[in-house]
């Protein structure tokens, strides 16, 4: 029994690999290579939003992106916050837009296609 003990006492003292792993089994040319890659996704996402003015028009990209949306009916054309507390929104809904102005309270239309004086609508 002690002879047992013995054998197995200098197989439990040996250091393990980091993780219990054994070596990284990667050639240096499948590292190279992703790293390329990895380095090409990113030339090329910054040349997108060097050529954009820091964004990256998705409407002139549609062609090459088959994964976008249909057309939607509401379009958000621009938002301009006015205070801490309220935003001014113009806003496309079926090809005629509304200037839409957003509280925390309170939304009102102040101006619509239908009437020129505003409106207010339901919280």
């Amino acid at each position: 029994m002690l002879l047992g003990l013995a054998t197995t006492l200098p197989a439990q003292a040996q250091t393990s690999h980091l993780g219990g792993g054994g070596p990284l089994n990667l050639s240096l040319t499948r590292i190279v290579s992703a790293l390329i890659l990895c380095l090409m996704v990113a030339a090329l996402a910054a040349l997108a939003l060097k050529r954009g003015g820091g964004r990256i028009d998705l409407s002139r990209m549609r062609g090459l992106i088959s994964a976008l949306p249909a057309k939607r009916r509401i379009e958000p054309i621009e938002t301009r916050r006015i205070s801490q507390y309220a935003d001014l929104c113009l806003v496309r809904c079926d090809g005629e837009e509304y200037l839409i102005l957003s509280s925390q309270q309170q939304q009102l239309v102040l101006r619509s296609p239908d009437t020129s004086a505003p409106m207010e609508t339901a919280e």
